[in-house]
């Protein structure tokens, strides 16, 4: 009988044996389709990180390409007003220009002023007007200053105008004193 009870015992080792390799087969393709499913988990998370880090730089591609052109257009504009503000320099002619363009254009516009109001001041001794060339004179000396015309301060007018003022004075101060007598 032991003989018998040997070949049985032999049968179940190899029972449980076939048992065990077909348990640690089917573990192990568990384990297999489960790293895969994780590997695919992974796989599927990482693609969306990337698509919207990508979605992220191309938008900030888009916005540092419009800064680029904003400022190639300030620049444009830039050139542009520069240029504009030298051919003003230019016309304007004076040293005043080249640091205060707006100062040289207002001295401009009151010398223009200025020479119409001695025009007009002539116009009104050649006509005889005392009165009137005498009024206009009051407002021209009012309005710019006596030494400013006479060019004793030094945001006096050109020396034209501090001649024909000197002018006019000497009529007015002569008709005065033929009246006078």
């Amino acid at each position: 009988m032991d003989e018998n009870k040997k070949p049985e015992q032999a049968k179940p080792e190899k029972k449980l044996s076939r048992t065990t390799l077909t348990f640690y087969i089917v573990g192990l393709f568990s384990v297999a389709i489960a790293l895969i499913l994780i590997s695919y988990v992974a796989q599927a998370r990482a693609d969306r990180q990337l698509d919207t880090l990508t979605n992220q730089l191309n938008e900030q591609q888009t916005v540092a390409q419009g800064a680029t052109q904003k400022m190639e257009d300030l620049q444009k504009q830039y050139d542009i007003q520069s240029a504009a503000l030298d051919k003003v320099r230019e016309v304007l002619d004076t040293e005043l220009a080249k640091t205060d363009v707006v100062g040289a254009t207002k001295q401009r516009m009151e010398e223009r002023d200025v020479y119409a109001l001695l025009a007009r001041i002539n116009a009104e001794l050649l006509a005889e007007n005392q009165t009137e060339a005498q009024q206009a004179y009051d407002e021209l000396v009012e309005t710019y200053g006596e030494d400013r015309l006479l060019g004793n301060t030094e945001d006096s007018f050109d020396a034209d105008i501090n001649k024909l003022f000197e002018a006019v004075q000497k009529k007015l101060d002569s008709q005065e004193n033929e009246e006078a007598k």
